[in-house]
Parts: C-alpha cells; structure tokens; sequence
C-alpha cells in the first residue's frame, strides 16, 4: 500500500514568488534578529489580509446597500402571531382539458363531421291538406 507524503492541495499562482521575496528580504537582516523579524513581518502579513478582507467587505455591503430597491430582500417582520391549529390541505382538483376552438371553418367543418353521430333521418316533410 503506498502511503503519501503530502496532502495539501496546489498552492495558488504566485505563491512562490512572494515566499522567495520574502525570505530574500530576510536574508538582508543580520542573523541575530531573523527570527524575531520574521515574526514581526508574519504578523504584520497577517493583519494586512485581515483588513483588506474587511475593507470587501465593507465595499461589498455599500454596494449591496446602494443596490435598487426591486433586488433587496423583503424586510424582517416582528414576531409571528399564535395561529390556530393546522387544518389539513385540501386534495387538489384534477385539471380540466379545455377543449380547443377550430383555427379554421374548413377545419371546423372537418371536426362537425367526424363527431357527428351516425346518419340522421330527416324529418317526413308535412301534409298539405289540400285534396
């Protein structure tokens, strides 16, 4: 079974070229102080994300705020009111196909026929009483 040596991820761009200025800058200062000057400067990195992280922050929530009002969220409403007990929903009522009209009369005309029902007889025509 192979075991791994190192599990973190990739490192992002440009990772390298800040650790080796860093330390570059570092050898600059004499070997007594290394230590505690790396330390200021880790801090100091530190504090300087934190408040570039806070100023987006803060930048993002004036934009939110200048935002027009449609895109806002509704505002928060007090405290509900006591409801009475919960009645069971109603079934849903089974939809119901509308029929369509005929785009046309020769279509309509077409549609008459074939739902008419089987030959009608037509009605005997009226005596006349005149003999």
């Amino acid at each position: 079974m192979a075991i791994k040596e190192d599990a973190r991820t990739r490192a992002p761009r440009g990772t390298k070229n800040v650790t080796q200025a860093f330390f570059t800058a570092l050898d600059a200062v004499p070997d007594n102080q290394q230590a505690a000057v790396a330390a200021a400067a880790v801090a100091g990195i530190r504090d300087e994300v934190k408040a570039r992280r806070l100023r987006a922050k803060e930048a993002a929530a004036k934009a939110k705020a200048k935002a027009p009002a449609k895109t806002k969220a509704p505002a928060a409403r007090g405290r509900k009111a006591a409801t009475p007990a919960k009645r069971a929903p109603a079934p849903a009522a089974k939809p119901v196909a509308a029929k369509k009209a005929p785009a046309t009369r020769k279509v309509a005309a077409k549609a008459a026929k074939r739902k008419s029902p089987a030959k009608r007889v037509p009605a005997p025509a009226p005596e006349t009483g005149t003999e």
